[in-house]
């Protein structure tokens, strides 16, 4: 397996702000894989900056992906990400904390006008950011590169300060004892160490929607079966589903059409879990997702399937295991954040991958028995 140790704790002895320079805080309060896609900076700032103290402030259902990361002094989260200062609670509470620290620095890796405007709020000496920070010479706005990946314009937004290049190598790490914990996890399952085992994540963004029903990210359940149904009898490979609890009909349906023993964990694992449980794959098939980004921080082979999204910016990138991403063109794509993305009635962009192609890529990828 291709994945570097990922264990990981919070340093023994946390760093005092106050004796402590400079003071950074990095905000990105996206989804798990936009989270992920930050953590390039966050090595690289340290790297730049070993005595610094580094806060990040995320969304609360990327708090875990950060969690562990041991170049970070402080993750915070936020709930309810665009409800305004004045009646959020826990975006007051952070503002007063963070005014406490006194931040040289705030790099905000976004656009929208809420998080700019938080950041300004939090007093830094400096604000960087992508959106429009207004007028003042602590300000400075960093230009993005449509036309470069996300990881990489943030190292880019960051250069100003004096902060090294780094590789665009996404981190994830976890306790390592819940590898132990998988280990007998997958036994009582049936699933021994050194069993070629694939996931299949079909599900994206814990929308409700019938599961044959198929739209922008998804892709046709019963071609998911089909290749199910090949990894099982042809790569002679144990399958395993992943997703939220609301994909769990859509994992059903899959694993009921293939006809043949797979496990289905959706809904059943936390993000740390299935951090451990991609980390121990040898393969994982995935839709456009947090988990997909989750393999590529992991090192885990990866076979993805893209339509909707901006391909040059978000789509994971190659680096510790090897990517293989399927992706065909249509007039109408990329389509996400435009009108067009919620007026979508027919995901041409992911319909046109076969089950053929699905199947010669991970026959490519997916290494050989041990």
């Amino acid at each position: 397996m291709q994945a570097e140790v990922v264990e990981s704790s919070k340093q023994a002895a946390p760093r005092d702000p106050a004796r402590s320079s400079p003071r950074v805080l990095i905000l990105r309060a996206g989804a798990i894989g936009d989270t992920l896609m930050a953590t390039p900076l966050v090595r690289a700032l340290r790297r730049t900056f070993p005595a610094a103290y580094l806060v990040f402030l995320c969304s609360r259902q990327a708090h875990d992906v950060l969690r562990y990361n041991p170049h970070l002094d402080e993750v915070t989260s936020l709930g309810y990400r665009h409800l305004s200062p004045w009646l959020s609670f826990e975006k007051l509470r952070a503002l007063r904390h963070l005014r406490k620290l006194n931040l040289d620095w705030a790099l905000v890796l976004e656009s929208h006008r809420d998080f700019t405007d938080l950041a300004r709020r939090a007093r830094p000496a400096r604000l960087i950011g992508y959106g429009d920070l207004g007028v003042g010479e602590r300000s400075d706005r960093a230009a993005f590169d449509p036309h470069r990946h996300s990881s990489e314009n943030h190292l880019m937004a960051a250069q100003s300060l004096g902060v090294q290049p780094a590789s665009a190598d996404m981190e994830l790490y976890y306790p390592g004892a819940l590898d132990e914990t998988l280990r007998l996890r997958l036994a009582r399952l049936g699933i021994q160490e050194g069993e070629r085992l694939v996931g299949v994540h079909p599900g994206w963004g814990g929308r409700k929607h019938p599961p044959e029903d198929t739209r922008l990210r998804s892709w046709p359940a019963h071609r998911f079966a089909d290749v199910v149904r090949w990894l099982f009898t042809r790569a002679r490979a144990r399958v395993l589903l992943t997703g939220a609890r609301e994909d769990r009909t859509l994992t059903d349906l899959i694993a009921r059409l293939s006809g043949v023993s797979c496990l289905n964990l959706a809904g059943e694992l936390s993000l740390l879990e299935l951090a451990a449980v991609v980390r121990r794959l040898d393969l994982y098939l995935t839709v456009d997702s947090g988990p997909a980004h989750m393999a590529a921080a992991l090192g885990t082979p990866l076979v993805a399937l893209w339509g909707p999204g901006i391909f040059e910016q978000t789509a994971p990138l190659a680096g510790r295991g090897p990517v293989r991403i399927l992706y065909h063109r249509v007039p109408c794509a990329p389509c996400y954040g435009t009108p067009l993305m919620k007026s979508c009635q027919d995901n041409i962009c992911m319909k046109r991958i076969e089950v053929g192609e699905v199947c010669s890529s991970i026959e490519q990828l997916l290494p050989q028995p041990k």
